[in-house]
């Protein structure tokens, strides 16, 4: 196995496959001759990186360990400590800061700190005072409204939608904002970003499907998604009534949402898309 080869795997076991035995898996790969400092994707990230944006406190502990570079940088200049402040991750920093880490962070990762942190006032001072910090062209800057927009406060979102941020750039997984909300089952952020204009017809690079499938596959298989219907509901009508497709080829991909979605989400479904 190449080089790149196992530093691929060790990216997708970070970001996508660590449910499972993960720990077992990523100390495994570490013995067979992965690079605890390889870098995958466009934002070059190293696998600390990873573990930082999905928040893995023990495999970048078990990096660290194995002489993962802890002020490494990203494309985008973001070290694994600026990743885990800008999401709130106080565990991560904890780990990283008992191995020396660089605490600085600029200007826009201040900005994300204060915008989850909920301190909304500080975002807005700081809006005042560099109107561009909410939209910046940096892409890991720029996917700060994805990442709160699956969270249950609409503040944020709403006030990063009035500071001018990206509407459709990715987040988690490449999804854009409205994936986000619609994966987590929020339905007031949705109306949020429906109303200002996102697109709703976006299919995501990893999972290839739009928010409605995003809502469709949530409404099953996210966390407390049993406990939560009516929000995953809500979410669905929104986008059906927004607009979004469920014919692209055929009827196919309404059979996709039906068979991804729970027997609520997967009625109402059938019911709108058989109508239209």
């Amino acid at each position: 196995m190449t080089e790149q080869d196992f530093t691929t795997l060790i990216h997708d076991l970070l970001d996508t496959g660590y449910e499972r035995d993960g720990d077992s898996a990523l100390r495994s790969l570490l013995d067979r001759g992965a690079d605890p400092n390889g870098r995958a994707g466009p934002a070059s990230e190293t696998p600390l990186h990873v573990a930082a944006r999905r928040r893995r406190p023990v495999a970048a502990e078990i990096l660290l360990e194995r002489g993962a570079e802890v002020d490494a940088k990203t494309a985008g200049g973001k070290t694994a400590y600026a990743h885990a402040a800008r999401r709130g991750f106080d565990d991560l920093l904890d780990v990283l800061v008992a191995r020396g880490a660089d605490t600085a962070l600029d200007e826009a990762d201040l900005f994300a700190v204060a915008i989850v942190g909920g301190r909304l006032g500080v975002a807005r001072s700081m809006i005042e005072a560099n109107p561009h910090v909410a939209r910046t062209g940096n892409p890991e800057d720029d996917r700060l409204l994805a990442d709160v927009a699956g969270r249950g406060a609409t503040e944020p979102v709403a006030l990063l939608i009035e500071a001018g941020a990206d509407l459709a750039a990715p987040g988690l997984d490449h999804g854009t904002p409205l994936h986000q909300a619609a994966w987590f089952g929020q339905p007031a952020n949705v109306e949020l970003l429906i109303e200002a204009g996102v697109p709703l017809d976006v299919f995501d690079p990893v999972h290839r499907a739009s928010p409605i499938g995003w809502a469709a596959h949530g409404s099953r298989s996210s966390g407390a998604a049993e406990q939560r219907q009516d929000a995953y509901v809500a979410v669905t009508r929104a986008l059906l009534d927004a607009g979004a497709a469920v014919h692209f080829d055929g009827t196919s991909y309404l059979d996709r949402l039906v068979a991804d979605a729970s027997p609520e989400v997967g009625a109402l479904l059938q019911a709108r898309g058989l109508s239209s």
